[in-house]
């Protein structure tokens, strides 16, 4: 989960990906050996070319077809700028909870976890 002001860094999956074309965090699966943070700072190495810190896991729940266990990170970007280098996604774009919401299509998940972390801004958390 990248964040700069009240802003999110959200890609549109591929054509070739499971759930296509949908607006989601960047993401990935797991490899044999790896923790949950060496598996997010290696999909954000492979999919935006940025270098990131795992700051605080944020929340984890089951997909919402529960084939899948989600976990959120909240994540620092310590070197590079987003760009899109791989076949993994579209499109690349940084938005509010209310952009992300006109995009379609996209996750409840991301979207109830978005609002959250806005309002817990707002309020100074």
């Amino acid at each position: 989960m990248l964040q700069r002001d009240r802003r999110f860094l959200v890609g549109q999956r591929a054509p070739h990906k499971p759930a296509p074309y949908y607006w989601t965090q960047i993401s990935g699966k797991r490899e044999p050996g790896e923790s949950l943070e060496q598996t997010v700072v290696r999909e954000a190495r492979e999919e935006i070319g940025c270098t990131v810190e795992v700051s605080r896991s944020l929340q984890s729940l089951p997909s919402a077809n529960g084939k899948f266990m989600l976990h959120y990170f909240a994540v620092e970007i310590i070197e590079g700028e987003p760009s899109i280098c791989d076949d993994e996604l579209l499109d690349l774009r940084w938005v509010t909870v209310a952009e992300l919401i006109r995009l379609k299509p996209n996750f409840q998940e991301d979207l109830d976890l978005l609002t959250r972390l806005t309002e817990e801004a707002a309020n100074g958390g």
